[in-house]
């Protein structure tokens, strides 16, 4: 246990500016602790999503690619990748991982994005951090506007299932010996999204056996079907489907990870 230890407090900088390194064993314990999918099913969900198209994908553009995890796949695959985020400190990690297999840019969404991909996926959640229904709507414009007609747009979202029933008003902890993670959810029943207070302490190698505290806000927002197929049409999308955690599966109101599939309309 940490409590009564010595640590030094890195404050709560931007989001992943001070957790970024450990941020893929954050994902290993949400695919083992709370079921988000692995991104090699994820990978094979998008192919085969893409195949049953008929969509001949070559160039794919991927959106908040943070660490690489997603990146890594496509590159494996055999795809061009241009992979954007917002976090320099996500980007290094991500370069990091794959070199100089694809090409990486800092992006805050919705800003406009580069065009010539064949489709565009957004992996991990990232789209729950849209502040409501129309900075969501601005975000898919911009990714209509970047797609020809008959692509893909390929994302996933949390759903109020998980944010605001699964995970709820709760505190969940994990010790994994050199850091120990805390997440402390908070929701309000009349309010469509939770709120995260994220604590990492950090075992430094100093005999004294100090850690070090990182803090972290996040604020997730859940959106029904409704929201999110009105702003897809609005934005040029002609086709909204929506699966079970990357699998063919419809989804349903229990459903916790939902997989989207918007094709691009004309025009």
């Amino acid at each position: 246990m940490m409590q009564g230890q010595p640590h030094r407090d890195a404050g709560m900088p931007e989001p992943y500016a001070a957790t970024a390194d450990l941020y893929d064993r954050l994902v290993a314990y949400a695919i083992d602790q709370w079921g988000e999918s692995p991104r090699a099913r994820m990978a094979d969900f998008i192919e085969e999503t893409w195949a049953a198209r008929g969509q001949r994908v070559r160039r794919v553009l991927e959106l908040c690619c943070g660490t690489g995890l997603m990146t890594e796949q496509l590159v494996r695959r055999g795809y061009q990748v241009t992979a954007l985020d917002r976090s320099e400190t996500m980007l290094a990690l991500a370069k990091k991982r794959v070199g100089g297999s694809a090409a990486l840019h800092r992006i805050e969404l919705p800003a406009p994005l580069p065009t010539g991909a064949d489709a565009v996926v957004c992996t991990a959640a990232a789209l729950n951090y849209q502040p409501g229904a129309e900075p969501l709507g601005e975000t898919l414009r911009a990714v209509a506007e970047a797609l020809p007609t008959g692509a893909t747009f390929v994302f996933d979202l949390e759903t109020a299932a998980l944010l605001k029933g699964h995970w709820g008003n709760r505190i969940w902890a994990a010790d994994q010996g050199d850091v120990t993670f805390l997440w402390n959810f908070t929701s309000e029943p009349d309010t469509a999204y939770c709120d995260l207070r994220y604590t990492q302490f950090t075992r430094d190698d100093a005999p004294a056996g100090t850690y070090t505290a990182a803090r972290e806000v996040h604020r997730l927002y859940a959106f029904d079907h409704a929201t999110v197929r009105d702003r897809a049409h609005a934005a040029g999308f002609a086709r909204a489907e929506v699966f079970e955690n990357y699998t063919a599966r419809p989804a349903t109101d229990t459903t916790r990870y939902e997989t989207w599939v918007l094709t691009r309309g004309e025009g």
